[in-house]
């Protein structure tokens, strides 16, 4: 019963987001563990894993209208734009933005923002690799999705996408100033 009620309360919700009348979903207990549905059960339209899956307010609040109503393209170049402008909030000395914002902030050699003291191998490679990684999203996504019209016209790409960027948001969270972690 109590399933029943929680199932049909989501479904309003979605439905509301849908026809624009609500700017957000009211936050119902998360479960224990993730279930995502098959891809052709219930529960399985881009708007609500899109719900489940985007929980980054930062993400969330630019995004989710604009993926809701079908403005893929948008909705894609607005995660990335927040992804940006944290990183930029975290050195605020720094002028730049996008991939050159990137390439100052995640450089290999004197990083401003690092995850670990790069003493391995292994921790040469992740700091070397996420550089690359932020410094290409903004090249090869928030770029084109900010300067061009329907770049990204299917809710499945631009779903995958927006998730890259929560991740990238949330990596950048994780990472220290540099005197944070030579302390």
């Amino acid at each position: 019963m109590t399933h029943k009620i929680i199932n049909g309360i989501k479904q309003l919700q979605e439905y509301l987001l849908e026809v624009g009348l609500a700017r957000a979903v009211l936050a119902l207990p998360a479960p224990r563990m993730l279930s995502l549905p098959s891809p052709t059960g219930e529960g399985s339209e881009p708007a609500s894993v899109f719900a489940r899956l985007i929980v980054e307010q930062e993400i969330f609040d630019v995004s989710s209208d604009l993926f809701m109503s079908g403005h893929y393209n948008l909705s894609v170049a607005e995660a990335y734009k927040a992804v940006d402008k944290y990183i930029g909030s975290r050195v605020p000395h720094l002028k730049n933005s996008g991939t050159n914002l990137m390439e100052q902030v995640f450089s290999p050699t004197s990083p401003l923002l690092k995850w670990t003291e790069r003493g391995t191998s292994s921790q040469i490679d992740e700091q070397k690799g996420y550089h690359r990684l932020f410094a290409g999203a903004m090249l090869g996504i928030r770029n084109p999705t900010t300067h061009e019209f329907g770049w990204i016209e299917e809710p499945e790409q631009a779903l995958e996408l927006i998730v890259f960027a929560q991740h990238l948001l949330r990596k950048a969270k994780a990472a220290h100033d540099i005197e944070v972690v030579n302390k």
